[in-house]
């Protein structure tokens, strides 16, 4: 998985900034190592990519197994995108689903790692 996401890093993120020019604001309360929670609005498709471009560590987000379940071509691509870019699937169908993805959040947190959450998704 951090091959991918330093590649994406090199690749994309200048594109990105070049292109669209995003701004952010609150960095200096991202940790620099250690657990932490970050968690943002979910308004499209493209924060997947936004928002983590400014961090200079790997974010990990809590994902619908949907993603991880697509057929044919788009679904394979889908597939690698979101586990190249540090997605963990959670079955989101309620009871005792719920309660594995609290318990992935506190295993991603548990290894030190940043836990994206998008609390609407």
């Amino acid at each position: 998985m951090l091959w991918f996401w330093i590649l994406l890093r090199i690749t994309l993120a200048p594109v990105l900034y070049v292109v669209y020019r995003p701004k952010n604001s609150g960095m200096r309360n991202v940790p620099k190592r250690g657990p932490a929670i970050l968690v943002s609005n979910h308004l499209s498709f493209a924060d997947h990519f936004f928002g983590p471009l400014p961090l200079l560590r790997p974010i990990f987000f809590i994902g619908k197994a949907e993603y991880f379940t697509g057929r044919g071509l788009k679904g394979l691509i889908s597939k690698g995108f979101m586990t190249g870019v540090g997605v963990v699937p959670v079955d989101r169908t309620g009871g005792s689903a719920a309660d594995a993805a609290l318990d992935t959040g506190l295993r991603i947190l548990g290894e030190g790692k940043l836990l994206g959450i998008y609390p609407e998704g």
